[in-house]
């Protein structure tokens, strides 16, 4: 008894040690262990499901080559730790040990159940965290930088002719004139106008004039998606709307957010609807500039460009000038005198006198020039679309003068070709239509094409293209080019209303690219001459052909079709015997069998198609020697024996395509293509392939040694078509093989020649040593090295190998677990033997835990810290990337090779913890081209520069560099630093702790710093000592183009700049942005609104202390302002100020913000200010405020007309202190409506269930057009007029609105109840409303404007709208369905109807996606559906779903159904009632048909096109896929109302229940 006692003494003592705080959750600890460990276990779960779905995008993302944020980066590691079977092994033990129990189970181990209780509660809230940091990612991904716009064709020909330099300076001086917003540059073809606006576009880039500057060709034959594709990628915006209006709205949404944007449309014909581009106005945005180029000042005008400036022909000197250095002309040579005569036939178009000099430059005899002169002399009597005669007349006589046989034509076929065009398809034209002779192959061949477009630049009659290997042509020459086909060969290119039959009887080529000619093209065309047809669509469309089409053209030797859908090809194509090219490039194709009757056939050409089969007919074509199926990724059999039957095959790319192997001898026979069959193709020397299963290589392999260029991949990963562009050669291997297996003599000898070399995962592969053994054979050739994940591999090279690497230009080496160094020297060497790397430009090094420097010798211990010393040179290196090297002390060793890192632009490091700073001293001299540093997560590092191993002169005068010591240093700078970054350096604290060194940055544009927990003063200038901590403390140190500052989770930061700063010093910011700043009390002083005239973008989130933006703090001071060089603003005397040029303010989180400026004596005024947000100000008193204003009201504005003249959109989340958002308008209280005269786009959020009314403000702003409200708990959309009085539907208050977008209103009972409610409404999108019941809206209302509807996670819904709400949906373009849990149909059929017809004249893509219960678009059988234009339809996820309709649905443009969001795989059976029936079938089978599915497995194959889909479906792949497909963003969540009410809580708001 006694010890019974003892025993629940102690617990119970225990037990009062733990509770001494009494509260319900230091109790549950004791006595709810259980509760604890559920909750974290449903935690972790949701983590789980949460982490799916962030890596599905993240996949998505990968797929598209886009670049994935550092934030969802770092929450995808810390999450796969969380839910590790490690942590998942820990979370087993500690729940045994809290659920302990002592004295034979009758009572709880207190003990043991409190900490590990905590414990679990406190990881529970940690993976709630992270569950929160993922609702509030932004997406996972941004588009990679665009690079079209750094690789334009170089200006090197720019010559600045005096005659245009008043032209050049207008230019100029318009772009940075704020007034004009339209410029136009005209003149005649060939003058220059081109060559001078990119010439602009390249000064205003260095300048700095613009955040984004985009070029685009519009060209006579304007493509509107064409060219909204190349704005959008230069300005790496994704667009995947095929709808042109709703392509010009994300391109206008883009454009606008850019701040300052120039756009370039060059070579505009005609008019062009700029809106519809989706370029935004100079009302809509002030900071878009348009430069445009035309030779028609009518045109110019017509778009209301203004200035425009006329770009005039040379002067007669200047013309001489150009043409003796393009002739190479002597001064005084005998040709002067007939040469300044060929030059004033030139007419002074630069074009024309580029062409002739060249032409005549190698000219040796007096007659041959005199000859020249004389043809010149009779012009062509032709003035072709506004070319002079004598300007056409020169290109002409150059085209005259080609002296090769095969230039002329091939000249003329490059005018026929796109812009940037690319000599592969040159190749294929150019062999089918036998314009080379005299070579068997297809690689000779390829190179006499390379040399003859390299002569044709070098005569100036072709151009360098806007992207690397590819070549163009000037319009003017085009135009003289197909001119002479025209008349000499009847070439046709064109044609618009009618069909000239007289002209295509002796036409030889026809190319129609970009037209649409479905209605022009008759049954058949008689054209017995034609040898070139092609024609490619506008965008991807079917294209119907009569059989009999081709019958007339019996003489064809090239055949092309482009981004056509074929149901079938026509039957008399396999008239064409002649054949010798065909080209169905992106094609829908089914049966392709007809095509193995071109008996001719050497080139045939699939890429990016659609088939799922290459039929054994294909075997016949015994002349082929290139087969292209790159990017045919639906391929999936190859029929056994196809490929060996092509045996003067000498091209075959199958890259991006089939890769279904077999391996030889598992199956008899073969049900698929196997690499076998290359044995027999002698000829083969260009292969692109890749091999997931290392078996499938025959053992008799040396054929692969045959391959001059190859593509090749072995295993698991192919070549990545973003992340390893910039290691394309003509020679590539990837090698993937994860287990122990010999590599086959064949790679061997491709090792022997590869260029580009990627080694993936291999574990236990004896042969990769090779690639350090001393006696390797040559692998000299070299250029790129990848080694990634090979964790075997202790040393990458031997020292005897590394020399033998001269052409190296990359090498990154990641993930390698055991490798320490990367070159070993094994061999003896001479102490003063250098290594040298003169060619590598690019050096990674990622995750590389064990490694101690590049270099270990084995007579001395690794006992060096530093990865670079003077045994190895980098002269070339210009990228240096290091990430996760955790014994990195120090990059450099005290002595150097001499220019070794002279050419360094780019250092990023990132995860090295042990390294303590980036640059000593002595480095400083050797980066005078450093352009960009990054420093990531690095914690050891507490300054950037240090003085270590700047003292010792002697060391750095051995290396031969100029010795830096510190009594001798007063300054340095990093003369063309861009961009510096610092991130997660919690023991920084400055970037050179002393203060006797003064800096400068004269290049640097964008700065940002994060999580530098304890900067200090990060940049000092030379003995400046204060008391008060300020980033900025300098008054020496110089940025005097810094454009973007971005300042996160700085602890200790208390103000930004000091009082005194260099005059001129930040006078060019444009952006500023400050989150997480806990100590900072305002932004700006008085003294620093004169530097930020430019700044247009300020934002500020979660600085707690913040109580003003702008203080008086650091401006009473004049005389510290003046000795800055900077006017003196004091209290005092400052009336008013502007931000003149300040289009984004967002205030978020600021939960002791005041105000703006807390004296309201000054006036603010925002005269370019487009988007304002302020969320969660609680303490917001009058935020704007007028001089002299007082009001005992509390008013978030206090405006006048001129406060906010530009303001667009606006977006307000809940603050606490303002109970509606007031509105004091001077001269006016009631009505808004003069004082926000361009508002139209407002966003509500966050609103908490005590706010039952909309905002009454809405109903008085006169440009509303959107409205979004998110995370809200309003129940219905009314609100109380301004002057009170009885709630009103927001429906007819505001009617005006053109896009409605609700999200996350789990309170929401119904949109609207009134039948004319929103009548202008175009755009809907309802996304998690599950209070919405029933009907979206009622069956009373017409939605007669409506082209975009949206509605997702509306689980209250079951029939979206009623028939007679979608009769009246004329004007619809997109509707999108998808995780709606409880929807069974789209329409709602009546009952007492009568049979009628829904059209859906405008729907041109449908999407119905995770929609368990829907059965059926309609069930009804009253109604028939016309969709006219549908041409993109998904249907995924929708198990339910046995036919479309029960009535009859005509889609005409319809021929595929997409089965999934995130892949091509489609379904057609001939109509879209029997094609979902199909599906349904598939998923749902009987019995039977599961029986009969098997027997067809078994039976041959053949070339009946249904025959050969039931050959490739396979049944229970798509099974499996049902039940367990990925899921994206748009699946369904579990918990309906409770998640979404989740959301909002994370969010910071207040609770609905």
């Amino acid at each position: 008894m006694d010890v019974f006692v003892s025993i629940v003494g102690s617990l119970v003592a225990k037990a009062a040690e733990y509770i001494v705080d009494p509260t319900a959750q230091q109790l549950s600890y004791l006595f709810k262990p259980r509760s604890k460990f559920l909750n974290l276990r449903t935690k972790v779960q949701e983590l789980k499901d949460a982490r799916e779905r962030v890596q599905q995008s993240v996949d998505s993302a990968n797929r598209k080559g886009e670049v994935i944020f550092d934030d969802v980066q770092r929450w995808l590691t810390v999450v796969d730790e969380k839910i590790s079977e490690e942590a998942a092994t820990q979370l087993q033990d500690d729940e045994e040990k809290a659920m302990k129990r002592c004295f034979a189970g009758f009572c709880p181990d207190f003990k043991s159940s409190y900490p590990f209780s905590k414990k679990a509660d406190k990881e529970a809230a940690a993976i709630a965290q992270l569950l929160t940091q993922k609702d509030n990612f932004d997406g996972v991904s941004r588009p990679s930088e665009p690079k079209g716009m750094d690789t334009i064709r170089s200006v090197k020909e720019y010559e600045a002719f005096e005659s245009r330099r008043d032209a050049f300076d207008g230019v100029m001086a318009a772009l940075k004139d704020d007034a004009v917003s339209i410029i136009g540059v005209y003149g005649m073809g060939g003058v220059g106008k081109t060559t001078l606006v990119k010439e602009a576009f390249k000064q205003a880039k260095e300048e700095q004039l613009f955040n984004e500057v985009i070029l685009v060709a519009v060209n006579q034959t304007p493509n509107m998606l064409n060219i909204q594709k190349e704005i959008a990628e230069k300005l790496g915006l994704e667009i995947h709307e095929e709808n042109i209006d709703m392509r010009a709205t994300r391109l206008h949404e883009r454009l606008k957010k850019e701040g300052r944007v120039l756009v370039i449309l060059d070579d505009i014909w005609e008019s062009l609807d700029l809106r519809a581009l989706g370029i935004p106005s100079a009302d809509e945005h002030k900071g878009c500039k348009i430069l445009m180029t035309s030779r028609s000042l009518d045109v110019l005008e017509y778009l209301n460009s203004q200035p425009n400036i006329s770009i005039e022909t040379l002067r007669e000197d200047e013309a001489w000038n150009l043409f003796k250095k393009m002739a190479s002309l002597v001064e005084g040579s005998e040709f002067q005198s007939i040469a300044v005569e060929v030059a004033k036939r030139c007419a002074g178009l630069p074009i024309a006198i580029a062409t002739i000099a060249k032409a005549l430059k190698p000219k040796k005899n007096l007659f041959e020039w005199k000859d020249a002169l004389r043809q010149l002399s009779q012009p062509s009597e032709r003035n072709f679309r506004g070319i002079p005669k004598d300007a056409y007349s020169a290109i002409e006589l150059s085209y005259t003068f080609l002296d090769a046989e095969e230039l002329r034509p091939i000249f003329l076929l490059c005018s026929v070709m796109a812009h940037d065009a690319d000599p592969e398809d040159l190749l294929r034209y150019a062999i089918g239509l036998g314009f080379i002779h005299g070579f068997n192959t297809i690689e000779a061949s390829r190179d006499r094409v390379l040399t003859l477009v390299s002569d044709l630049k070098a005569s100036c009659l072709l151009l360098e293209g806007s992207h690397p290997n590819c070549f163009d042509m000037h319009d003017v020459v085009r135009d003289v080019a197909q001119s002479i086909a025209s008349r000499d060969l009847h070439w046709l290119t064109s044609f618009k209303e009618r069909i000239d039959e007289e002209k295509m009887k002796k036409s030889q080529l026809i190319s129609l690219q970009n037209t649409e000619v479905s209605e022009l093209l008759p049954h058949e065309l008689d054209c017995p001459n034609l040898q070139y047809f092609s024609i490619g669509m506008k965008k991807y469309s079917p294209l119907k052909i009569s059989n009999n089409f081709f019958e007339g053209m019996r003489r064809l030797k090239v055949l092309e079709f482009n981004e056509i859908i074929f149901t079938s090809l026509p039957s008399s194509i396999g008239c064409l015997k002649t054949l010798c090219t065909l080209r169905l490039r992106n094609c829908d194709l089914e049966d392709i069998a007809i095509i193995g009757e071109l008996k001719k056939l050497e080139i045939l050409d699939l890429r990016g198609s659609k088939i799922i089969v290459l039929p054994k007919e294909i075997g016949q074509l015994t002349r082929l020697k290139l087969l292209d199926l790159s990017d045919c990724d639906d391929l999936q059999v190859i029929t056994p024996n196809v490929l060996s039957k092509l045996s003067k095959l000498e091209e075959l790319y199958l890259y991006g395509s089939f890769d279904e192997w077999k391996v030889e001898g598992i199956e008899n026979p073969r049900s698929n293509g196997s690499l076998v069959e290359l044995q027999h193709l002698s000829g083969l020397s260009t292969l692109e392939v890749h091999i997931p299963d290392v078996e499938a290589i025959p053992k008799d392999n040396l054929f692969f040694g045959k391959m001059e260029r190859y593509k090749i991949s072995i295993g698991d990963k192919k070549w990545h078509s973003y992340y390893d562009t910039a290691m394309k050669t003509s020679r590539m291997l990837k090698l993937g093989m994860n287990k122990s297996i010999h590599l086959v003599d064949g790679i061997k000898h491709l090792l022997k020649k590869t260029q580009s070399l990627y080694l993936n995962g291999m574990e236990d592969v004896e042969e990769m040593r090779m690639l350090y053994h001393p006696n390797v054979e040559t692998i000299g050739q070299l250029r790129f090295i990848k080694v990634d994940n090979c964790n075997t591999m202790k040393n990458l090279f031997s020292f005897s190998v590394a020399k033998r690497l001269c052409q190296l230009e990359g090498l990154e080496v990641s993930n390698c677990k055991n490798i320490t160094e990367l070159i070993e020297e094994k061999e003896e060497i001479d102490d003063n033997d250098i290594l040298e790397f003169n060619k590598l430009r690019i050096l990674k090094l990622y995750n590389l835990n064990r490694f101690n420097g590049l270099w270990h010798s084995q007579n001395t211990p690794p006992s060096s810290t530093w990865l670079f010393d003077k045994k190895v040179n980098f002269p070339a290196l210009e990228i240096l990337k290091i990430t996760g090297m955790v014994n990195l002390e120090r990059l450099w060793a005290d002595q150097l090779v001499e220019h070794s890192f002279s050419k360094l632009t780019s250092i990023e490091l990132s995860d090295c913890p042990k390294l303590l700073n980036v640059f000593p001293l002595s480095m400083l001299t050797r980066l005078q081209r450093f352009e960009k540093l990054v420093i990531r997560r690095c914690e050891s590092v507490e300054e950037i520069i240090s003085e270590e191993g700047g003292s010792n002169s002697s060391s750095n005068s051995s290396s031969g560099m100029p010795s830096l010591s510190l009594q001798f240093i007063q300054s340095f700078e990093f003369p063309n630093l861009t961009s510096f970054t610092l991130k997660d350096l919690p023991n920084l604290r400055s970037i050179h702790h002393n203060k006797m060194h003064t800096m400068n940055w004269p290049s640097l544009k964008q700065m940002t710093m994060r999580e530098c927990h304890r900067v200090e003063i990060m940049f000092a200038n030379s003995g400046e000592t204060s008391s008060q901590q300020s980033l900025f403390w300098v008054n020496e140190v110089n940025f005097p183009v810094l454009e973007k500052l971005n300042i996160h989770k700085m602890d200790n930061l208390e103000r930004l700049w000091a009082d005194q700063l260099v005059e001129h010093s930040f006078s060019k910011i444009t952006s500023i942005d400050l989150e997480d700043c806990p100590k900072l009390v305002n932004v700006f002083p008085l003294s620093m609104l004169t530097r930020l005239q430019r700044l247009e973008r300020l934002e500020i989130r979660r600085c707690e202390s913040i109580e003003e933006i702008i203080s008086e703090e650091g401006g009473s001071n004049s005389s510290s302002n003046s000795s800055s060089g900077m006017p003196s603003l004091s209290a005092q005397f400052i009336q008013s100020f502007d931000f003149p040029n300040l289009t984004s303010l967002s205030l978020w989180n600021l939960p002791n913000l005041k105000s703006i400026h807390h004296n309201r004596m000054h006036t603010m005024n925002w005269p370019s200010l487009e988007e304002m947000t302020v969320s969660a100000c609680h303490a917001v008193e009058i935020l704007f405020a007028n001089s002299g204003e007082t009001s005992s009201q509390q008013s978030l504005f206090w405006v006048n007309e001129s406060t906010f003249p530009n303001l667009h959109h606006l977006s307000f989340g809940w603050n606490a202190g303002i109970k509606d958002t007031k509105w004091h308008c001077q001269g006016q209280r009631h009505s808004v409506s003069p004082y926000f005269p361009n508002l139209k786009v407002v966003r509500l959020s966050k609103y908490p269930e005590q706010v039952t009314v909309l905002p009454s403000y809405l109903s008085s702003l006169p440009n509303f057009q959107t409205l979004e409200i998110r995370q809200s708990c309003f129940k219905e959309m009314i609100f109380q007029s301004e002057e009170g009085g009885e709630e009103k539907p927001a429906s007819l208050l505001l009617s005006q609105i053109t896009e409605l977008r609700l999200r996350y209103l789990p309170e929401l009972m119904h949109l609207w109840k009134e039948k004319e409610g929103f009548p202008n409404l175009r755009i809907l999108h309802v996304l998690g409303c599950p209070g919405l019941q029933v009907n979206l809206v009622p069956s009373s209302v017409s939605f007669r404007n409506l082209v975009t509807l949206e509605v997702w996670h509306c689980d209250g819904i079951i029939k979206l709208i009623t028939h007679s709400t979608a009769k009246s949906l004329v004007q619809l373009q997109q509707m999108r369905i998808g995780s709606c849990e409880n929807i069974e149909q789209v329409i709602q059929g009546g009952d007492d109807d009568d049979d009628d017809e829904i059209s859906f004249p405008q729907l041109n893509s449908l999407e119905l996606v995770y929609l368990p219960k829907l059965e059926s678009f309609c069930s009804s059988d009253k109604y028939t559906f016309g969709f006219p234009s549908l041409q993109f339809l998904v249907v995924h996820e929708c198990p339910e779903m046995k036919m479309f309709s029960q009535g009859h649905s005509n889609t005409p443009m319809l021929h595929k159904v997409r089965l999934n969001t995130w892949s091509y795989e489609q379904r057609w059976e001939g109509n879209l009632n029997s094609t979902v029936q199909k599906v349904f079938r598939e998923k749902h089978p009987t019995t039977e048909e599961c029986e009969n599915f098997r027997e067809d497995q078994s039976k041959p194959s053949t070339s009946n096109t249904q025959n050969l889909k039931k050959e490739v479906e396979n049944f229970v792949k798509d099974q499996d896929s049902y039940s367990t497909s990925k899921e994206d963003q748009n699946k369904p969540s579990t918990s309906n109302t409770q998640n979404l009410t989740a959301i909002m809580e994370n969010s910071s708001t207040s609770n609905c229940e």
